[in-house]
């Protein structure tokens, strides 16, 4: 294509607009490195906690079948619910936990995990978090399996409220997300209060229906306090989608997600900060 040399230079181009242009394959290019660096770190991850043999990823698989099968005890035998497909309303809080926990329990120890790299090389290191939940999510994957097996046990059919599964899913990992953050940061500056820190998400599940749903809690006032916490609508909208085939409420999108937004927004700029500090406190 000619060009022609005569023609004045456009201000358009040379300024405000020229200035656009030229900045965008910058902009490209930092954001495809931060998409490299995100994916080695989650590579690293997988390696780390699962590349020493099946027998890990089959216990990590195993887990919310477990757990499953205690509180299915618990609650047919103890607590005697009146639930006419409780294994299924049970896996509607048991496997969106899962995902929570481990990115919590993954969080707590990311940055002493990476401590060569963290110590040897420059980047991002708030991604770190981030990497640790797509580490958790690309497992959790397998975990999802609980679900339809429990419809299948208790023949619930599927329903038109499974295409909110998608919001559903994203939900639990923007919940996941947010308490990551706040969990590297506790593992770097507080690497004795890890135990406390699991203990604290674990009582999460136990102050929200997770064992029994929101409308078998008997009182008014005792299902408001429980609604209070964020899981109560992660874990009611899967009940919404698998359990009563109906569409989650707003409620169970919005308070959670609010809460997640309010921790993101102080944890990333306090880890964003204290980052460059960590080749310095890791062992």
């Amino acid at each position: 294509m000619a060009v022609d040399h005569d023609l004045p230079a456009s201000p358009a181009r040379t300024g405000v607009e020229g200035r656009r242009i030229s900045a965008r394959p910058g902009a490209r290019a930092r954001l495809a490195r931060r998409l490299d660096v995100l994916a080695a770190l989650a590579e690293s991850d997988m390696r780390a906690r699962y590349g020493r043999g099946r027998w890990q990823a089959v216990k990590w698989l195993a887990d919310p079948f477990a757990a499953l099968g205690v509180y299915l005890l618990l609650v047919l035998f103890v607590l005697d619910v009146d639930d006419p497909a409780p294994g299924l309303s049970l896996a509607c809080a048991i496997v969106p936990f899962q995902l929570v926990m481990m990115s919590v329990v993954n969080g707590l120890g990311a940055v002493q995990l990476r401590r060569s790299i963290i110590q040897n090389m420059r980047f991002d290191r708030t991604l770190i978090p981030v990497s640790s939940v797509i580490t958790e999510s690309v497992a959790w994957v397998a975990a999802l399996t609980l679900l339809p097996l429990m419809m299948a046990i208790y023949t619930v059919g599927p329903t038109l409220a499974l295409l909110w599964l998608p919001a559903v899913l994203a939900l639990t990992i923007v919940v996941s997300l947010a308490l990551a953050y706040p969990a590297s940061l506790i593992g770097v500056w507080f690497p004795d209060l890890r135990p406390f820190a699991v203990s604290l998400i674990r009582t999460l599940y136990f102050v929200a229906p997770g064992l029994v749903a929101l409308d078998a809690i008997q009182g008014e006032k005792a299902a408001a306090l429980i609604k209070l916490n964020p899981l109560t609508g992660v874990f009611e909208a899967y009940r919404d989608v698998f359990l009563y085939g109906q569409r989650p409420a707003a409620w169970e999108f919005l308070y959670p997600l609010g809460v997640a937004a309010l921790l993101l927004a102080v944890a990333v700029p306090v880890y964003g900060r204290d980052q460059r500090h960590f080749a310095k406190v890791v062992e």
